[in-house]
């Protein structure tokens, strides 16, 4: 293993720590995107802001995002080591060398993100930089979205010259990615990328500082919530384990890691826990027998936890359908309780959402209860949006128990 390989590997479970300590709001995660290559352009004010974007972006891509590094840092050995460990890519700010560029399409051309501060350097986190203009020419030449990304506090968390992390918050606010001018040379182009750029994060950086009142939390925490639920549902195993609902286990820990970040201003809300009691109920189904038990207990509670707080609670209500049917009599486990928690998350989820109605017909076979059962399918392939990323899955299933009814009567 290279000594770069090792330094990551050692460091990784520290710098969450670190960054998950000092995490405050989060505004507009679900702007990045998803997949593909992108260019992250934040305001600079201290080297931890490395960290706070590093593990951010991961936690929703599961994938290294990339920095551009003033080639300074690359000069002495352990400097050099631990900012190649950590992703730099080594520039100079005046003129990026062909293997920059070089390093530039490889990183885009693996669908990973790429960290440029348009500053250049790192600012005292008051003020903002003049913003340099070559900045985005790598965006420019790879046809990528830009994403703009407003931070306070990091400068407060490792000023400059400290060598200890402070124990102070910082919070962030991701902006949508930016228009980019089609026509005019490149060089003009550019300069109004750093424009934009520029009165985009001068925003976001406001909507950050104001964040840290915490008169948004609920809703930041609400938008986290919708999020993870997304990328959980995004991240089944479509080419052969959808049916059995399995998720990655690298990626439940890094969807259980975005929820934690989430549940740092807002622990208590109830949306937010459902999506960790969801993370503990799929890890239950991958975990060896000896540790079922003590994962299917920590759903159980925290899902009626949720639903003491909220008891129309539509993702706890499915949580506690799915432990009372895959539980046995012995430790509780009840079909018809799970037919019940499976009707009342169907009565509070929204037009076109057919999980818990696809589960309820699971529960109503398992019950015998035939005809409803069959019922309930025919309303998933009704319903069902074709667009959905669990669509194929729901879909088979009702289509392999109705064939089967069919048959039987035949």
């Amino acid at each position: 293993m290279e000594a770069r390989t090792a330094i990551r590997a050692l460091t990784f479970t520290w710098g969450e720590r670190q960054v998950l300590k000092r995490m405050g709001s989060i505004e507009g995660l679900e702007n990045i995107p998803a997949s593909g290559p992108f260019v992250l352009a934040p305001n600079h004010s201290s080297y931890f802001d490395h960290y706070v974007v590093e593990f951010l972006v991961n936690a929703v891509r599961g994938n290294p995002t990339w920095f551009l590094t003033k080639a300074e840092s690359f000069e002495r050995p352990l400097s050099r080591v631990w900012t190649e460990a950590w992703y730099g890519i080594p520039v100079d700010r005046d003129r990026p060398s062909p293997t920059t560029i070089r390093e530039v399409q490889r990183v885009l051309s693996h669908g990973h993100c790429l960290c440029v501060y348009p500053e250049g350097t790192r600012g005292d986190g008051v003020e903002l930089l003049p913003f340099k203009a070559g900045a985005f020419r790598f965006a420019l030449s790879a046809g990528v979205p830009v994403v703009p990304l407003g931070m306070v506090g990091t400068s407060s968390v490792l000023p400059r010259g400290a060598r200890r992390l402070r124990n102070t918050q910082v919070h962030v606010a991701f902006g949508r990615p930016l228009e980019q001018a089609t026509e005019g040379t490149k060089q003009a182009r550019s300069e109004q990328l750093a424009i934009s750029s520029r009165e985009a994060i001068e925003e976001l950086i406001g909507r950050a500082a104001a964040n840290a009142s915490g008169a948004r939390d609920t809703e930041l925490a609400a938008r986290g919530a919708a999020l993870v639920d997304a990328l959980i549902t995004d991240g089944f195993d479509t080419a052969g384990r959808l049916a059995a609902g399995r998720l990655a286990a690298g990626t439940r820990r890094r969807l259980t890691y975005l929820t934690a970040l989430y549940r740092r201003t807002a622990p208590d809300h109830p949306d937010l826990n459902a999506q960790r009691v969801r993370l503990l109920g799929l890890s239950a189904l991958e975990a060896p027998l000896p540790l079922k038990l003590g994962y299917a207990m920590q759903v159980r509670r925290g899902a009626e936890h949720v639903l003491t707080s909220v008891p129309t609670h539509k993702d706890a209500h499915y949580l506690m359908g799915r432990w009372h049917l895959g539980s046995p009599g012995l430790l509780g486990g009840s079909t018809s309780a799970a037919i019940q928690h499976f009707q009342a998350s169907d009565a509070s989820s929204p037009e076109g959402d057919t999980r818990a109605v696809a589960a309820l017909g699971d529960a109503l076979a398992a019950a015998g209860r035939d005809a409803e059962a069959g019922e309930a399918y025919r309303r998933v392939l009704a319903e069902t949006p074709e667009d959905h990323a669990r669509a194929a899955g729901r879909i088979m299933r009702a289509t392999e128990y109705l064939g089967r009814a069919k048959e039987l009567v035949a």
